[in-house]
């Protein structure tokens, strides 16, 4: 089976979990198989991959558009490892739109994207993998920071609607940013690290977004730990931080 198919099948069953979890949110009601939807969209993605890895024999980041779909896969896997840990399913609500929207710039730019090179190369696979699990972390992490922002905005205005008492409890939703946060600057430095000890070539632009997001992660770390940091505060740096991941790969 063509992998486009299973990608393009991971594409409807996220636009179609999107819209039926944001109608549900609106009214208030709970959305009691996110978590479910989820797990059927991983099992789409992971064959999309599972496609790719067979026809070339490698670790499907050859390409922008394969790295893209990875880091949709990365978002999802970590949806699933702490979204019923930290009893978070809902925010699949907010993740399936990023999965989304990166699945459809992934088919957009098909095969006419930049190709990673040495992708058959151990090194270069693992560290290219490991970045990629670095920003799925980030991408939670964002997500949570936009339910954070709704959940706050309502407490604020001292009025909790049917949408707001679905999602989860603001402290939860502090509580996993600052761990995804750690994750995420974990798995970033041990990519690099990889990188470095693989001795791989050095692409100037994207080397110096990852010291800038390097460099953001670890004052926001220190913030959370040693300073304390306001919890909308937290909630924006997630999302810019995310943001900025995105612009590595408007580099070549």
């Amino acid at each position: 089976m063509n992998d486009n198919w299973w990608a393009i099948a991971s594409l409807i069953l996220s636009l179609a979990f999107t819209g039926l979890g944001w109608r549900l949110l609106a009214s208030g009601r709970r959305f009691l198989y996110a978590h479910l939807w989820m797990a059927c969209l991983f099992v789409l993605q992971t064959g999309a991959l599972c496609v790719k890895a067979y026809q070339t024999g490698m670790c499907p980041i050859r390409g922008a558009s394969e790295v893209l779909f990875f880091l949709s896969w990365s978002i999802n896997l970590f949806y699933l490892m702490l979204g019923r840990a930290y009893r978070m399913s809902v925010l699949g609500i907010f993740t399936a739109p990023a999965i989304a929207v990166l699945t459809v710039f992934s088919l957009l730019i098909g095969r006419s994207g930049a190709d990673v090179q040495g992708t058959h190369d151990f090194w270069v696979t693992a560290h290219v993998g490991i970045a990629m699990m670095s920003y799925g972390a980030g991408g939670l992490a964002a997500a949570a920071g936009a339910a954070f922002c709704m959940q706050n905005e309502c407490l604020k205005r001292h009025r909790i609607p049917g949408t707001c008492r679905v999602l989860p409890p603001i402290r939860t939703l502090e509580a996993s940013m600052k761990r995804l946060v750690l994750v995420a600057f974990l798995l970033l430095l041990l990519g690099e690290w990889l990188g470095w000890r693989g001795n791989l070539p050095i692409n100037a632009a994207k080397t110096s977004i990852v010291i800038l997001l390097t460099a953001g992660y670890s004052v926001l770390l220190w913030f959370i730990y040693r300073r304390g940091i306001p919890g909308r505060m937290l909630a924006c740096c997630c999302v810019a931080l995310f943001i900025a991941s995105m612009s590595i790969f408007l580099v070549s």
